[in-house]
């Protein structure tokens, strides 16, 4: 099972879901722009990128289309939600942290596309 979410730039992999969030790159094939078009219906070969924290798969495909505004958005589990919004606010990620007084604060990462992440404690 995996999750597939959308990057435009190539050195998010290494930036943001490495080395921020500590995934590690399994596998890279290109999606044919014939298979492309019949599945997403983009008609372009868009390299792919498996990558798994042991726990999760994503599969994260480099296109230069333009991001969607929607709700979308994946639940990341951690033991440390500060230090992992210090070190994503360091590397100039944008985070969203609503403090609530009786429950946890909710918080929120994203990388540079738009791809947005729970930010939840393990």
């Amino acid at each position: 099972m995996h999750i597939g979410l959308t990057i435009k730039n190539k050195a998010e992999i290494k930036n943001f879901y490495e080395n921020l969030l500590g995934f590690k790159l399994e596998k890279k094939f290109t999606l044919d722009k014939h298979l492309n078009q019949q599945i997403f219906g983009f008609y372009e070969d868009t390299p792919v990128f498996r990558l798994s924290n042991g726990t999760i798969d994503i599969e994260l495909f480099l296109t230069q289309l333009p991001a969607r505004k929607n709700y979308t958005h994946i639940s990341y589990e951690t033991e440390d939600r500060k230090t992992l919004v210090k070190k994503a606010r360091k590397k100039n990620y944008p985070t969203i942290v609503v403090p609530r007084v009786d429950k946890p604060d909710l918080i929120f990462l994203q990388d540079q596309f738009g791809n947005l992440f729970e930010i939840v404690k393990k």
